[in-house]
């Protein structure tokens, strides 16, 4: 974002129609680059060989913006897309995405009809879920194929390894119904020394060699999320499944300091200077003035807040760039603004505040500001920024 020191014209009175984003009201802007995106997901592909990728794409892609990201999805033949629900999978196609879908989660019956007509892969897990399918396809006269998720140990989705075998039988009786896929999920991918790593990886082989008995082929496996392909190589089976690092930033856990797949982060949070004040000691800051200044200080004011996801938790514990320099937020976040104390540097209405990312010589990780948040993991970030931050795409 550059300085908006700017003087107010006539045009510029006039509203805009076209939507919110073509308004500029928003002064939180999320730059997402799609070259570093991109380059990102060759990286991973070229770490995992022969193995292919579902960039994982749910919770509007992390929070970095679905919409702007599918037209580099559709530029890879080895990257598939996977989402959360019926909703995330629909939206996807509806922006222009043609690549393949895969429904990781549950899928209501509601849903059944659209998810169907719209081409994607289905989750299943439950036998109550097979003869609805299979009556929705013959309805509409579509096939459809299935990614059986089996429970190895995490135990939150999924049909048990004892009861697989039988699972299978009862989709085969359906011939609009082909299992294409069979997936488990590690509880602990990211901490290698966890014994319930080796415990689940050696249920899903038993479950791999049923369906192969079962099927007479062996259906597309995968169990490798971002934490499992830096930790265990030899988990890559037939696809990753990879969230955080298409992004550029690494996955809570235990991880190597070096991981041998060079991922770049891919975005910048930034914001904007929109107030002063001169602070003299013992006056304090937001509410319940959790901070005062303990000698003469400049407070400026930033429209960033828990409503835009910037956690309240961070309040008094975290970092803003301002003309290259670090300083620390003061006060309560609140829901529209924070507040960062600039000591007796010049500061001006409209100058660039980075939340997350590089300015000048210094540079505030997304990793950085999650130690910081206490209990938030990551992922927890970036998904809950709101539809208040801009998503602006530059590059490719």
């Amino acid at each position: 974002m550059a300085k908006r020191h700017i003087e107010i014209s006539q045009d510029m009175l006039r509203p805009k129609y076209s939507g919110l984003d073509d308004t500029g009201s928003s002064l939180i802007e999320l730059t997402v680059d799609l070259d570093i995106f991109r380059e990102n997901l060759r990286t991973i592909l070229d770490f995992v060989r022969p193995a292919k990728m579902i960039a994982v794409v749910k919770a509007n892609a992390y929070g970095f913006g679905v919409a702007g990201l599918v037209p580099v999805l559709n530029e890879f033949d080895r990257v598939s897309a996977g989402v959360a629900n019926a909703d995330e999978a629909l939206e996807l196609r509806s922006l222009g995405y043609d690549g393949r879908i895969v429904l990781l989660g549950y899928t209501h019956p509601k849903n059944y009809y659209q998810i169907i007509h719209s081409g994607c892969e289905l989750c299943a897990y439950r036998p109550e879920q097979i003869p609805r399918l299979a009556e929705v396809c013959a309805e509409l006269e579509h096939n459809l194929r299935l990614h059986i998720k089996v429970n190895t140990g995490m135990n939150r989705l999924g049909v048990s390894v004892k009861e697989l075998r039988e699972f299978i039988r009862i989709i085969n009786n359906y011939r609009q119904l082909t299992i294409v896929g069979l997936f488990t999920h590690l509880a602990n991918g990211g901490e290698p020394e966890e014994d319930s790593n080796l415990l689940q990886v050696n249920r899903f082989n038993e479950a791999i060699n049923i369906a192969i008995e079962e099927l007479n082929y062996r259906p597309e496996c995968h169990l490798a999320n971002s934490g499992t392909v830096i930790n265990f190589p030899d988990m890559y089976l037939d696809s990753v499944r990879v969230g955080a690092l298409c992004y550029g930033y690494h996955p809570p856990g235990d991880l190597p300091d070096e991981i041998g797949m060079p991922v770049t982060a891919c975005f910048q949070l930034a914001s904007e200077v929109i107030d002063i004040h001169r602070l003299e000691p013992g006056e304090g800051v937001s509410y319940s003035l959790t901070w005062t200044a303990e000698k003469p200080a400049t407070v400026v004011t930033l429209p960033m807040g828990f409503a835009d996801g910037y956690f309240r938790d961070l309040s008094n514990n975290a970092e803003v760039l301002i003309n290259g320099k670090r300083y620390p937020l003061v006060g309560n976040i609140t829901m529209d603004y924070c507040m960062a104390c600039v000591g007796d540097d010049p500061v001006e209405i409209g100058d660039e505040a980075v939340f997350i990312g590089k300015q000048g010589g210094e540079e505030i990780r997304l990793e950085d500001v999650a130690e910081h948040s206490g209990e938030a993991v990551i992922y927890q970030l970036s998904s809950c920024w709101s539809r208040r931050v801009r998503r602006v795409y530059v590059g490719g």
